[in-house]
């Protein structure tokens, strides 16, 4: 049975003989009355600080939930990032391997023509100096020719003195 505290000040008792001092009993009851009301106040305020921890649990828990989710996103997000990343790399990184593959095929397609081209050319510097050479032997045969009938013309002069 629950008592208020109204219900203990207001708590008659019957009078006998040698029974105790009202006075004294009022004033028991009335401490108890006033301990009572304390204690169902304390009671009151503690429920409501209950109900309002209750609130502000429920509302940090929903941040929490909302934290939580949000740090999965950005682990998602930064997970599908690094795969992207990763595989931009590896697009990058095989696309500069053909193309260096390609530059390497287009030096060696252009050594092998250059040594052409300088084979060519030597063999026409080749050709030249032995047109070259087969000239001045030309000319020095011109040249003996041209001596050798000075010298006779040198002689008919003699000749005709």
């Amino acid at each position: 049975m629950k008592l208020t505290p109204q219900e203990i000040l207001s708590q008659t008792f019957a009078r006998r003989i040698k029974g105790y001092d009202p006075d004294e009993v009022k004033s028991f009851l009335q401490q108890i009355a006033e301990t009572l009301e304390s204690e169902i106040q304390e009671k009151e305020e503690m429920k409501s600080r209950t109900e309002k921890l209750r609130e502000d649990l429920g509302k940090l828990e929903r941040k929490e939930e909302l934290l939580r989710d949000t740090l999965i996103a950005a682990q998602k997000f930064s997970s599908e990032i690094k795969a992207n990343s990763h595989k931009e790399a590896e697009l990058i990184t095989k696309d500069a391997e053909i193309k260096s593959e390609e530059i390497v095929k287009h030096a060696v397609i252009r050594q092998m023509a250059i040594r052409e081209e300088i084979k060519n050319l030597q063999f026409k510097r080749k050709e030249i100096e032995s047109d070259i050479i087969h000239l001045l032997n030309s000319l020095k045969e011109l040249i003996e020719t041209y001596h050798k009938q000075d010298e006779e013309f040198g002689k008919i002069e003699y000749l005709g003195k």
